[in-house]
């Protein structure tokens, strides 16, 4: 199943030993993550005189996962927990609170591991951050405060050579206004600017638009591999969004993304950066020197394989020689 391959990538970093120590629990909380949850923390819990006696702890999107002391599986609804309180001790960072009618205690190791998992636990059940927000704009403050996290997984059809980690699992996160964080398996996240996101219901639309940011200056793949990748990909109910992200040095990544509708409800969460993007045209006029050869070439591919028709092509190459 997808949810354990993903616990595994969470304790790769740990080694194979544990890996190993853990195989039976893994696979046991694995086959209990439905399948519209998303995995998206892992820590080790500690139980016994010393805390000697470690087990394992899963975040998903809707629960927190593990096991009781005969090793059987339980769970944890966010909206059943109540009274959440925290105690750290040398190791570990104690934390009690009530489900339903039962008083419940666990141990989390207070690793990097654990650190991540319970303030992404307290996020999730509504905790505020010990952090205090220095920020003097009250309209910024209310925005911090209510905004709901996003967090999901994504199938990237096209631009994940443009991401800094290779990997077998994408995830997408927003917790601030107009940024979004991508994340690839157990790695550190990478922060871009949201410049917009798009939903894609036909490939000639996704690809113009891709082309269109090729244009302005992003190292995109081949214009025709696009398409043969999403048409390739779409299935009967599933569609297609591009998010359109910036680095903070400026450089553009399009990334095109498989979605469902469940997907494409939380893409209509996110909200954008305020600045407008601007195309090249816009802040230099075309040169009458130069000849586009490359943007042409790779709309002329569109042509070929039928995503763009005569009359589009020609109002876009119009676009690009100035005339």
């Amino acid at each position: 199943m997808y949810a354990i391959e993903q616990i595994k990538e969470y304790l790769k970093p740990e080694g194979w030993v544990l890996l190993n120590n853990f195989k039976k629990e893994i696979n046991l909380i694995g086959e209990q993550v439905d399948e519209d949850e998303i995995v998206e923390g892992v820590a080790i819990l500690v139980r016994g005189i010393g805390g000697l006696k470690q087990y394992l702890g899963v975040l998903t999107s809707k629960r927190f996962l593990t096991t009781d002391k005969q090793k059987k599986f339980i769970g944890f609804n966010f909206n059943e927990i109540h009274k959440f309180t925290t105690n750290k001790k040398i190791t570990s960072t104690e934390i009690s609170f009530a489900h339903n009618t039962e008083a419940i205690s666990i141990n989390i190791l207070s690793d990097d591991l654990g650190k991540r998992f319970l303030k992404d636990l307290q996020d999730k059940i509504g905790i505020l951050s010990d952090t205090p927000v220095e920020n003097n704009d009250t309209e910024t403050r209310q925005i911090v405060r209510v905004m709901k996290a996003i967090k999901m997984n994504i199938e990237i059809l096209n631009g994940k050579e443009q991401l800094k980690q290779n990997g077998s699992g994408y995830k997408l996160a927003q917790a601030k206004p107009g940024t979004v964080e991508i994340s690839v398996d157990y790695h550190d996240a990478e922060t871009f600017k949201l410049v917009k996101w798009e939903r894609v219901e036909n490939v000639q639309k996704s690809a113009s638009s891709i082309v269109g940011w090729t244009v302005i200056g992003s190292k995109f793949g081949n214009a025709g591999a696009i398409a043969g990748a999403m048409g390739a990909n779409i299935g009967k109910d599933k569609s297609i969004a591009t998010l359109f992200l910036k680095r903070e040095n400026g450089e553009k990544v399009p990334l095109v993304i498989k979605c469902d509708k469940k997907d494409l409800e939380k893409l209509s969460l996110l909200i954008v950066a305020e600045e407008e993007e601007t195309t090249q045209a816009a802040v230099a006029p075309p040169s009458t020197t130069s000849i586009p050869t490359e943007e042409l070439i790779k709309l002329k591919e569109l042509l070929d394989v039928g995503i763009l028709t005569q009359e589009e092509f020609d109002t876009k190459k119009k676009q690009l020689l100035g005339i």
